[in-house]
């Protein structure tokens, strides 16, 4: 497919150059994330085609202006809210889970005194951490490509978290741990945006005709 055609060679290309810094890689990373939200566009799965233009919303602001922090993240916390709704309509059951995460992130960060920034983050991780165990869960019973794909592209997404939390966290860990998580953060980010994408378009097996 031409789509990810490009992403990979949009992909190798901006790796390769973060692993020898050879440039500014912002666009080419940019152009990823837009190419896929521009893909979507034929709301085959509208909270697939929200979440992905919610994701170019966000890498505007933490990725391309490199400011406006707390509208990033909020643009990230609606990314998983749709990916909350999605789950929440194929599985059914309580939506409480989804309402106390990120309340008890919120909890935990106010009374810690954190400021906004990180009180958000805390919110985020916390409803994104439900949404991977819940896609996880889904994946295992249903064993569907389609929900297959979802889970390990949520897994990688929040791979890409967790390089993103370290990356911001320079006391903790080596200097090579931090070299290795801000590459890996889009190692991991782009991958996992393709297969949320990929998902959403589960290929369909013809019928042998006899």
């Amino acid at each position: 497919m031409i789509l990810y055609a490009a992403e990979t060679i949009l992909y190798l290309t901006f790796l390769g150059m973060d692993i020898f810094g050879l440039g500014n890689t912002t666009p080419l990373k940019f152009l990823s994330i837009l190419l896929l939200t521009l893909s979507v566009l034929d709301f085959r799965e509208k909270t697939v085609t929200i979440a992905l233009a919610f994701t170019a919303a966000a890498d505007v602001f933490l990725l391309l202006l490199d400011r406006y922090y707390e509208a990033g993240i909020l643009c990230f916390i609606a990314v998983q809210i749709c990916y909350a709704l999605r789950l929440q309509k194929e599985t059914g059951g309580s939506f409480l889970p989804y309402l106390l995460s990120p309340l008890a992130g919120l909890a935990a960060c106010s009374i810690r005194g954190f400021g906004l920034t990180e009180t958000l983050a805390a919110a985020y991780i916390a409803l994104f951490a439900v949404n991977l165990v819940r896609a996880c869960i889904l994946a295992g019973s249903r064993q569907e490509r389609k929900w297959l794909l979802f889970a390990v592209g949520l897994a990688l997404f929040f791979c890409c978290d967790l390089c993103v939390g370290l990356h911001n966290l320079p006391s903790l860990g080596s200097a090579e741990l931090h070299r290795f998580a801000n590459v890996a953060m889009w190692g991991f980010y782009l991958p996992g945006q393709c297969l949320i994408r990929a998902s959403a378009y589960p290929a369909v097996r013809k019928e042998t005709v006899l």
